[in-house]
């Protein structure tokens, strides 16, 4: 069984997620756009084993603390998809323009791809790529839990930006209709604002209905 701790941390308020496996008491960090207080005293409370930093995507909001996470924590281990890697690696800019340089650059230990499959302890998270918000954007979904962590892809009642550079409206469309599509309901954690399950938003996402 996979508990969980939310944290918004930086000028965009991006939700952090601790994850711990229940049998185990191990940690993974669902996306860390700042390595601070908050963020370190939540995985304290949660037992301190922090063995993965799994990153939706690539915007400088959700990977700024990473570096930071994984020296704090030996054997931790950066998960990113083939396609956002470019931008944890700092070798293009995560909102070119903007006050966003990711300035902590980092090599991930995993690449990730659709389908694949991650071991916390005695549960699995699941990868489904979703992209649209950015072109390697991806989810990470517990079916025993039922939780769905979307990061940038699926708000409450709000769907990512898809204006940004990497960014398709259809591509965005088309990843919301697969989560929309997995069997039966699900929790919705995701990359800012709160929480909502995947029956709400079929029923009452105005941007994209089931």
């Amino acid at each position: 069984m996979i508990t969980y701790e939310t944290i918004a941390v930086g000028m965009l308020q991006s939700n952090s997620y601790v994850l711990r496996d229940g049998s185990t008491g191990v940690l993974a960090l669902v996306d860390c756009g700042a390595w601070n207080k908050s963020v370190r005293d939540a995985i304290a409370r949660q037992g301190g084993n922090l063995c993965l930093i799994l990153l939706t995507h690539g915007h400088f909001d959700h990977i700024q603390g990473a570096k930071a996470a994984r020296e704090a924590n030996p054997g931790a281990q950066i998960a990113i998809s083939h396609g956002d890697a470019p931008y944890l690696r700092g070798e293009i800019d995560t909102l070119p323009g903007r006050v966003s340089i990711h300035k902590s650059p980092a090599v991930p230990d995993l690449l990730l791809g659709d389908g694949d499959t991650i071991a916390l302890g005695g549960s699995v998270l699941q990868v489904i790529a979703s992209p649209g918000h950015t072109a390697g954007g991806v989810c990470f979904w517990s079916e025993p839990d039922r939780l769905l962590f979307t990061g940038d892809t699926l708000f409450r009642e709000d769907v990512g930006r898809d204006d940004l550079p990497g960014g398709s409206w259809p591509a965005l469309e088309q990843s919301i209709r697969r989560l929309y599509a997995l069997p039966g309901d699900y929790k919705v954690l995701p990359g800012h604002g709160p929480e909502s399950s995947l029956e709400h938003e079929r029923a009452h996402n105005q941007h994209v209905r089931n």
